[in-house]
């Protein structure tokens, strides 16, 4: 059947804005969605830093080296890291533990709204004997 040029034009006027109006009620709940993947690939992201720094000085600490060299093994990974061992002057048989802090800062409002401290601070921590 075909449609006479004006009901086909008059059937398509109630529905011109329709899109318009759908887009800008998704599109809020889709950058909502992207930026908190974004976010949490940071924490996770972060994460695996401070572990795998965390290892590292432990390594170092465990074949003898004192906390300057343990601080300097971790600051490879990054400025922002705190560093903290302990004990300061491990003797060997001894377990050492290395203890790697950041913050990582949420962006996304209504994420950040469910965590009470913002920045959020992520710790790797490893323990290792001393040869």
């Amino acid at each position: 059947m075909k449609w006479p040029k004006r009901g086909k034009h008059r059937l398509l006027r109630g529905t011109e804005g329709a899109t318009v109006v759908e887009f800008a009620l998704v599109v809020p709940v889709l950058l909502l969605i992207l930026w908190g993947i974004v976010d949490f690939g940071n924490v996770y992201y972060q994460l695996g830093i401070v572990n795998e720094a965390a290892r590292e000085g432990a390594r170092v600490a465990g074949v003898g080296g004192t906390l300057q060299s343990v601080q300097t093994a971790v600051n490879n990974f990054g400025n922002q890291l705190q560093v903290s061992m302990s004990p300061t002057n491990p003797v060997s048989g001894q377990d050492v533990t290395v203890t790697v802090t950041s913050s990582v800062q949420i962006f996304t409002p209504l994420i950040s709204a469910f965590f009470p401290s913002n920045p959020l601070t992520v710790t790797g921590r490893s323990i290792m004997r001393v040869e």
